[in-house]
């Protein structure tokens, strides 16, 4: 596989706590950093978002099979068993984590990321950005960006749009993968997992 960097590779562990706040990104990224600070060392490492409904006064609501699934080097799978059993303060709220399981990636067709940050904030430029970038990779560009919304980083909220990347040969696939997109690994931002349509990219 033509990249650059390490090769990627997820590890889902399992998670336990009762619900995270809006804007609980970077707090869950430092603490996990703070358990396994090589992760900082690494641009394309990060969490994939969470899922699961708000709860009337905003708080994500987790299921008990929640998984928290973090895009790693592969050749530091085995340092992440620090994360195992460990016990996080994320905003006050106590998060259990247990234990990981590696996955490693499918060459789909299609690829799909929640959020995906560029820097523009009108649609058309980051269209033109996104294109721009997959080009660059040697990708399909043939893609649908979704709703915009903001996403709190580091310093400041930014505007972000879902993506779903179609048309993709095995090898692009992989690579797509292995760098994502845009900006923001850290907390999810531009990571890119196999979706089953091009119709859900909102």
């Amino acid at each position: 596989m033509n990249r650059t960097g390490p090769e990627m590779v997820d590890v889902a562990f399992g998670f336990s706590a009762p619900g995270l706040p809006v804007d609980h990104e970077w707090p869950l990224y430092r603490e996990v950093a703070r358990r396994v600070p090589w992760m900082r060392a690494f641009a394309g490492a990060g969490i994939h978002p969470l899922r699961g409904p708000r709860g009337p006064d905003g708080v994500l609501l987790l299921a008990r099979r929640a998984k928290l699934t973090l895009r790693m080097p592969r050749e530091r799978v085995c340092a992440a068993s620090a994360l195992e059993d460990a016990v996080l303060d994320v905003c006050g709220i106590e998060v259990r984590i247990g234990r990981g399981t590696m996955r490693a990636f499918d060459p789909a067709p299609t690829l799909y990321a929640a959020r995906v940050v560029t820097g523009d904030e009108d649609e058309a430029a980051f269209s033109a950005g996104i294109a721009a970038e997959l080009a660059a990779l040697g990708a399909a560009r043939n893609f649908i960006c979704g709703r915009r919304a903001l996403v709190r980083m580091e310093a400041s909220a930014v505007p972000a749009f879902s993506v779903a990347v179609h048309g993709l040969a095995g090898d692009a696939s992989l690579r797509l993968q292995n760098l994502g997109l845009g900006q923001g690994r850290a907390i999810g931002c531009g990571l890119l997992v196999p979706h089953k349509t091009i119709t859900t990219a909102q």
